[in-house]
């Protein structure tokens, strides 16, 4: 367990250096603390922005300490850095729902905001994306376990949920939470378009993580065929007519 009170002093004598630093012109409070949703063995995770000339020697100033997990990035490079489509998509989730502590320039929180969410012109494709790896892997789930294949089924079907949950989220230009923050997520920013309780998605899924349930499997391959139709993604759904589904 991490001692809270050295904690908040050593982050909050980091922050303070930071500020009167001229070579950082922005600061954002990620992980758990950025959300409001630490625990008690949550350290601070600090992205500190800096001008290009600045970030060799920000790097080497501003290291990693047992209550401080410091990552700079150069304001050119972060610019682009967790847009859809780069290699630095995954961490997208990280400014969702996020705050800037500095913003010495106007632009930090605008970037922040930008990455939070998904671009306008990308969540046709990954509705699409998802779609589509779903039911693949829902059928070969399905097919593995009629087979009797037993651990191909579960696996499969354990794939399936990333790809459940990308296109919930992605449906209403959402990111994907991290799986520790999905909970919290569906409590506090509820999906509009989900047609079930949050609590009862959650048991489904969890329940297909562990035992891999035909028939939750079917339960919600008909919700999201119901969301897809009924937001214009009917095509992505007639792509699988005539495969097995159980």
């Amino acid at each position: 367990m991490i001692d809270q009170q050295k904690a908040k002093e050593a982050y909050d004598s980091f922050i303070e250096k930071a500020e009167n630093d001229g070579r950082i012109i922005g600061i954002i409070l990620s992980g758990g603390r950025g959300k409001d949703a630490q625990s008690e063995n949550s350290d601070y995770d600090v992205i500190l922005i800096t001008t290009d000339e600045g970030f060799d020697s920000v790097k080497q100033d501003y290291p990693k300490s047992d209550f401080i997990d410091s990552l700079p990035h150069a304001i050119s490079e972060f610019r682009d850095y967790a847009k859809s489509g780069t290699r630095s998509q995954y961490d997208k989730y990280t400014f969702t729902h996020n705050k800037a502590v500095l913003d010495k320039t106007g632009e930090i929180q605008k970037l922040v905001d930008d990455k939070g969410a998904l671009e306008p012109d990308f969540i046709k494709k990954a509705v699409h994306d998802a779609l589509g790896g779903y039911q693949n892997s829902l059928h070969r789930a399905l097919k593995n376990t009629r087979d009797g294949n037993v651990l191909a089924g579960l696996l499969d079907a354990s794939e399936t949920i990333p790809r459940i949950l990308n296109f919930i989220f992605a449906l209403e230009g959402r990111v994907r939470p991290f799986n520790k923050f999905l909970a919290w997520e569906l409590d506090n920013y509820p999906l509009e378009k989900l047609p079930m309780e949050s609590k009862d998605l959650l048991l489904k899924i969890e329940t297909i993580a562990k035992t891999g349930d035909v028939e939750i499997q079917k339960e919600i391959l008909a919700m999201i065929r119901q969301m897809a139709i009924a937001n214009g993604f009917s095509e992505e759904i007639a792509d699988w007519d005539g495969y097995y589904f159980g």
